[in-house]
């Protein structure tokens, strides 16, 4: 394939993109990311098209503050269609009882990606939470 190269970093642009929407509730940026019939779930939840996708993700707007990190991301690229794996650790800080918390999620994204005329756009996802570690950010 003649642009290869340029294709992965496009497709692991949008896990980026995908981290910083959420991170900075930037909800336009999710539309910029996703095709209109995109579906995004995970254990309890599942958002089909963007209006549920934007929707289920001011969920987010219940933290004090959101960080997540993306990382060994390995994508497959077969003509217009392409799949990928992406690792993330999710940091959610909260308050609970006047003491600021942490909730921690080992994440594995699978994604399925296609190449439209504005370019690759996430379609899919499926969040798998393997683990979760939920502690005080300093000594209690």
């Amino acid at each position: 394939m003649p642009h290869y190269a340029n294709d992965r970093i496009c497709i692991r642009d949008i896990a980026y993109l995908y981290a910083n929407a959420v991170d900075q509730r930037d909800y336009p940026l999710f539309e910029s990311i996703v095709t209109e019939d995109a579906k995004i779930y995970g254990p309890e939840f599942c958002f089909n098209g963007t209006d549920e996708i934007i929707a289920g993700m001011s969920a987010v707007e219940q933290f004090k503050r959101t960080f997540h990190a993306v990382h060994n991301h390995i994508v497959t690229i077969e003509d217009d269609i392409a799949e990928g794996e992406i690792y993330c650790v999710a940091t959610h800080i909260y308050d609970k009882d006047g003491i600021e918390r942490k909730l921690d999620w080992g994440i594995r994204y699978q994604d399925k990606y296609r190449r439209t005329d504005a370019g690759w756009r996430l379609y899919e996802r499926e969040l798998i939470l393997d683990w979760s570690q939920d502690l005080p950010t300093k000594g209690e």
